[in-house]
């Protein structure tokens, strides 16, 4: 499933009043059957400390929000999602170029971003098994291409966020943002049939930078239960819509006649079948510590405003997580569990995994992450689990630091 080798490097250099701050890693991957080595820079930066603020110039990881198992407000940092799950939290997480300004009033604190170059999270290649959309056995040829990288003016975005630290028993983070969605939506080229070409089609990669709005808030009561929310409203996000109904689309997966009828009903257009519509995204959870085991239950629901039918993916799409963590062996051994369903598609994800800290600085780990679900439409709007089922696998890890 996957095998690599990774070796990370961190440097830091302090002054009198700052840092300079540097990670990479260099991953050999030993099973593509050839060598394959790459150097990722995750972090470079530098930090400069004032009296009462922080600045920081470079690449930078940025997070933000409380999910667990889920993406709502923490949009600002890349991740390399081209091996999926086989990766660790740690190393999936990439660093965005920006410049990071924040003012501290007391506990509370105001953060400016400011982003010249967007920077998109790395998706799987189409012959890659954890390619994201589920493969159609369609007689008309069809492929994926990345983002265009004609960067203007247009593409720079800003955010900013106010943190409120209470002395009592809640945290509250406002948010506004003009940046881009990283869940990408895939314009469609159409090259219809004509006497010196056969018909094809190809899938676009498409962001769009947009007004964006969100908080999240956390609440302790009873002194060992945490209410969770935290919402984000995306102005204009891009959605993809076809003309045809799904079952024609399902009925042209059969032969190349009707396929190529099919196609004829698609026209070669500018807006690639992309709309932009309202979209939020919102998620409620609890988290609480019993009998020495800390347990996060969240649930999640996304929706489009002004919806149509024509749109691919679903007016509401909801999930929940569960994520439970318990220490061991006088906190040597570490067990955590995190599962999500997804409730219209019936699919679902469960991990589990055990670290064993053998000695300072040597851990090693083993767990297994499995997929399931009911079979479902390839064109199905939304990503599902149920098409890794092939893919689960048992996984370990030993890590020495020095």
């Amino acid at each position: 499933m996957a095998g690599r080798n990774r070796l990370r490097f961190q440097f830091n250099q302090n002054f009198t009043s700052g840092n300079i701050i540097g990670e990479a890693d260099l991953v050999h991957n030993y099973l593509s059957g050839e060598l394959d080595t790459e150097l990722l820079v995750r972090e470079i930066y530098f930090e400069k400390y004032y009296d009462n603020s922080d600045l920081r110039i470079g690449r930078q990881l940025i997070n933000w929000g409380r999910t667990t198992g889920g993406f709502v407000t923490d949009i600002i940092s890349p991740t390399d999602l081209r091996e999926f799950l086989t990766l660790s939290p740690e190393d999936f997480r990439l660093g965005v170029t920006a410049i990071d300004f924040r003012r501290y009033f007391s506990a509370n604190s105001l953060q400016f971003i400011f982003s010249p170059i967007p920077e998109y999270d790395r998706i799987p290649d189409q012959e890659s098994r954890w390619f994201p959309l589920q493969p159609a056995p369609s007689p008309v040829p069809y492929s994926v291409i990345g983002p265009e990288r004609d960067f203007t003016i247009t593409y720079v975005q800003a955010a900013t966020r106010f943190s409120w630290r209470s002395r009592s028993s809640f945290d509250l983070d406002a948010m506004l943002l003009y940046w881009h969605h990283p869940i990408p939506a895939f314009a469609l080229e159409i090259t219809p049939l004509n006497f010196q070409t056969l018909p094809s089609v190809a899938l676009r990669e498409s962001y769009r930078n947009s007004p964006i709005g969100g908080f999240s808030f956390e609440y302790l009561f009873d002194g060992n239960w945490k209410f969770q929310t935290e919402s984000l409203f995306v102005y204009e996000r891009l959605f993809t819509f076809l003309p045809v109904s799904v079952n024609r689309l399902e009925d042209a997966l059969e032969d190349l006649p009707t396929a190529i009828q099919v196609l004829q009903e698609f026209e070669v257009r500018d807006d690639g079948y992309l709309l932009k519509k309202p979209w939020l995204h919102s998620m409620i959870g609890v988290e609480t510590d019993q009998l020495g085991t800390n347990f996060s239950l969240q649930f999640y629901l996304e929706k489009i405003f002004n919806y149509e039918e024509r749109i691919l993916p679903q007016e509401y799409f909801p999930y929940a997580t569960l994520f439970a963590a318990r220490p061991f062996l006088r906190d040597r051994l570490q067990v955590t569990a995190l599962s999500r369903y997804n409730f219209y598609a019936k699919d679902f994800w469960f991990q589990l995994q055990g670290t064993y800290e053998i000695s300072d600085g040597f851990e090693a780990t083993v767990g297994t992450n499995l997929f399931g679900g009911e079979a479902i439409t390839p064109f199905y709007g939304h990503f599902t689990f149920n098409q890794f089922r092939e893919n689960s696998f048992i996984f370990s890890r030993i890590a020495v630091y020095f």
